[in-house]
């Protein structure tokens, strides 16, 4: 490990929600949500402090989202790059440099093992493989219900696959007879969703909203963002004797952290 950077959203997705005013509305009427973003701002805003004697990088701007800092963060990174996220939307970002590992699944997926953790599964456990370099249009075309993004009527997950593995997506929405051809069968909701123009503006909505790569480009610049830590052991070993970390390995975490420092130049005094 060279370096290590924690991104936090801030505020509001002001941003996209100019484009699509309904994103991530559905989470702010969960009475649950209401209740604990207090605490979560004060656990982040704990963490930020702590790390200000930690070799790490802070990454957060208001009204910002965190997708976004780390995309810039990934692409403007020389070397190899990993991304620990339950977040699907990073899956666009793989490929030979960057991989993504699932803290749930304990899992790492990178481009050889793409297709086990991003292809959606028929009812007999089969993938529905697709190219890589489609997977944008694939949550594009399929939607992200956990942002309250509706996907194009008809296209599920397997679906999208299907037809993302004979053909890019612009195909469909240029030539909207292909989808049956595709399929081996009509879909009547899809047909008139791509006949009509509908799908087409669902398409480049999700695009603008889900592009990481093109969010990624509006911030060419991090250092209004970016607060980098100053390691000091003295400050770490203090706040596990006051949070009672008893089930932390001390000792290793503490050596972690000092070849971080040494890797990335952020011991104190230098």
């Amino acid at each position: 490990m060279t370096g290590l950077a924690v991104a936090f959203d801030e505020g509001r997705p002001v941003r996209r929600r100019s484009i699509y005013p309904g994103y991530q509305t559905g989470r702010e009427t969960d009475p649950a949500f209401a209740e604990n973003e207090p605490h979560i701002l004060a656990a982040i805003e704990a963490f930020t402090d702590l790390a200000a004697g930690l070799p790490v990088e802070i990454l957060r701007g208001v009204n910002t989202e965190a997708d976004d800092l780390i995309a810039a963060r990934t692409l403007q990174e020389a070397g190899p790059v990993r991304i620990a996220s339950t977040d699907r939307d990073f899956l666009q970002l793989v490929d030979e440099r960057v991989s993504i590992y699932s803290p749930v699944k304990k899992a790492v997926v990178d481009a050889a093992t793409f297709i086990d953790h991003a292809a959606p599964r028929d009812a007999e456990g089969r993938p529905a493989v697709f190219p890589r370099e489609r997977y944008l249009d694939f949550r594009a075309a399929s939607g992200d219900s956990s942002d309250d993004l509706p996907g194009i009527p008809g296209m599920g997950a397997l679906t999208a696959a299907r037809l993302l593995a004979a053909a890019p997506l612009d195909a469909y929405l240029e030539a909207p007879g292909r989808a049956a051809e595709a399929l081996g069968r009509r879909n009547a909701k899809l047909e008139a969703a791509l006949e009509s123009g509908e799908a087409r503006a669902i398409v480049e909505r999700n695009r603008a909203l889900m592009d990481l790569r093109a969010a990624a480009r509006l911030f060419p610049d991090l250092s209004g963002y970016r607060r980098v830590g100053e390691w000091r052991p003295a400050a770490l070993e203090r706040w596990m004797e006051e949070q009672r970390a008893f089930g932390i390995d001390r000792a290793a975490t503490l050596a972690a952290f000092e070849r971080l420092a040494e890797a990335t130049g952020t011991a104190a005094g230098r």
